[in-house]
């Protein structure tokens, strides 16, 4: 159950910023609120079944992985990146059509470590 949460919350999360991120140039009228709904209704939701449903999987298997594989660590610092880039497209720091690509492969970088385990 909590791998479908975890996973719910990534494809959330990582939209609601790609989508966010896209709406760019100057404020027009219902512009702003339209970011800032992709924020609070797709990406904060997303972020917050990402980390309950990590900290679910993290219970449910052990906490081995915090000082055990390579991969988790890597992922780990992946989940940091896209929660810094969320910190700023919310405080409207950052946005355009670079936002899209880093977001993806960023967060493709978390899924196939998570996936494959490589080291």
């Amino acid at each position: 159950m909590e791998w479908i949460a975890h996973v719910a919350g990534v494809v959330l999360w990582l939209g609601g910023l790609m989508a966010a991120g896209l709406m760019r140039g100057p404020e027009q009228p219902g512009q702003g609120s339209t970011r800032r709904r992709a924020m609070t209704a797709m990406a904060l939701p997303g972020l917050i079944l990402v980390l309950l449903g990590g900290v679910g999987l993290l219970a449910r298997f052990g906490i081995s992985h915090i000082n055990g594989p390579g991969w988790f660590h890597t992922k780990m610092l992946l989940v940091v990146t896209l929660a810094v880039l969320h910190v700023l497209v919310a405080r409207d720091k950052v946005r355009g059509a670079w936002l899209m690509p880093v977001t993806g492969l960023v967060g493709l970088g978390a899924v196939v470590l998570a996936h494959l385990k490589p080291f």
